[in-house]
């Protein structure tokens, strides 16, 4: 459960650790959702603080690379607010002090704090410099939980720190799947890789009535089970794994796909539905087929809590995208609790269909997954829940 702290009605000025880390291409952000979602703790605290700064990582970035600046975020919130949020390029420092105190605008966005060394590496001296103009710290970036940045454990030692209402409700309701008292509990898993997610199926496989799973993922499955799986996808050191799920106690739960889409050059975008038996050397496995997709169907329809995590093929070829859009049509109208895991999910609600469909779409991607998977994040819980 979360810790909870008494109201709360003179913030100062406000440092929040939100995360903005979204997808930019030739300054052009592709997925707003996590922009949207950071912004919606203005509702709550604008009136009681005297400044607003909002901090956040961007990609992975080298030293000093204008590639991954967050100014093109802080245009698109001024843009979404309908309100000035002045940029600043530097993460601390004299710049950074005077640009809040002298701007115009009660809001500001700091540069990429992975663009200083010392918040990967948890850097004490850094984490004072970044909060020292501030008198509050709001740690609300569910998706970098998981990791042990400054940012996210050493920032609040400094300043009157809490726990944002975005956090809160992550782990809200992230915790129903965990405690699962219904019945009629299915996750579905998609994506590249099992390795990514072997965790998590661990954690989960007991919990669920069906595990599905499709995307380049099911490969390794089918080909510890000794199919013909051509060029798929294959991660070669988890056969045995794969192969060791299947035959646990609860394996009989894991449900594969039986046809596919398939191609023999991705490029082409030409393709072909077959069955798993009739799957050829030279094919590549790209796409759930129609058989899969109607009993992946039956099974979600009558399910009453849905995970889902990944998709079933190479959704962006439009070609290659029917089982990943029939499979999210099919979760949005589904009368079931619906939580989506974040990343690629959210791209294919955002292609195919419309988040208000979902009950909860998670911003935490990677953080999500070790949620469920039971470990302890390093930035979950660790500040008294903010109340105003």
């Amino acid at each position: 459960m979360t810790k909870t702290t008494s109201s709360i009605n003179d913030l100062g000025n406000v440092l929040i650790r939100s995360d903005l880390n979204v997808p930019i291409i030739n300054n052009n952000i592709s997925d707003e959702y996590r922009i949207y979602k950071s912004l919606e703790i203005l509702d709550k605290i604008y009136n009681y603080s005297r400044t607003i700064t909002f901090s956040s990582h961007l990609g992975r970035p080298k030293k000093n690379s204008l590639d991954y600046s967050l100014e093109p975020v802080s245009k698109k919130m001024s843009e979404i607010i309908n309100q000035k949020v002045n940029f600043i390029d530097e993460i601390y420092g004299k710049k950074v002090n005077e640009s809040i105190e002298n701007s115009e605008s009660k809001l500001n966005l700091i540069e990429n704090l992975r663009l200083h060394e010392g918040e990967v590496n948890n850097d004490d001296e850094f984490a004072k410099n970044v909060t020292f103009p501030f008198d509050t710290y709001i740690f609300d970036a569910f998706g970098a939980s998981h990791r042990n940045h400054a940012s996210v454990v050493s920032f609040g030692k400094y300043l009157d720190s809490y726990q944002g209402p975005l956090m809160n409700n992550e782990i809200e309701q992230l915790d129903k799947l965990l405690v699962n008292e219904k019945t009629g509990y299915v996750v579905l898993l998609g994506g590249a890789k099992i390795s990514d997610k072997l965790s998590l199926i661990d954690n989960l496989l007991p919990k669920v009535e069906h595990l599905l799973i499709g995307g380049g993922m099911c490969f390794t499955f089918l080909k510890s089970m000794g199919y013909e799986i051509g060029n798929s996808l294959l991660e070669d050191s988890f056969i045995s794994k794969a192969k060791e799920l299947l035959n646990s106690e609860h394996g009989h739960k894991i449900v594969l796909p039986s046809d596919f889409g398939v191609t023999e050059l991705i490029e082409s975008e030409l393709r072909e539905d077959i069955n798993i038996e009739d799957f050829r050397n030279n094919h590549i496995g790209i796409d759930i087929g129609p058989n899969t997709i109607s009993e992946f169907a039956s099974i979600l329809l009558s399910s009453k809590n849905i995970f889902w995590n990944g998709p079933m093929g190479v959704f962006e070829i439009d070609k290659f995208s029917k089982g990943t859009q029939e499979i999210t049509e099919i979760i949005a109208k589904s009368s079931a609790y619906t939580c989506i895991g974040g990343g690629d999910s959210v791209s294919a609600i955002n292609k195919f269909s419309n988040i208000q469909y979902f009950n909860h779409i998670s911003t935490g991607g990677g953080a999500s997954l070790e949620y469920l998977e039971g470990k302890k994040l390093p930035g979950v819980n660790i500040y008294n829940s903010l109340i105003i």
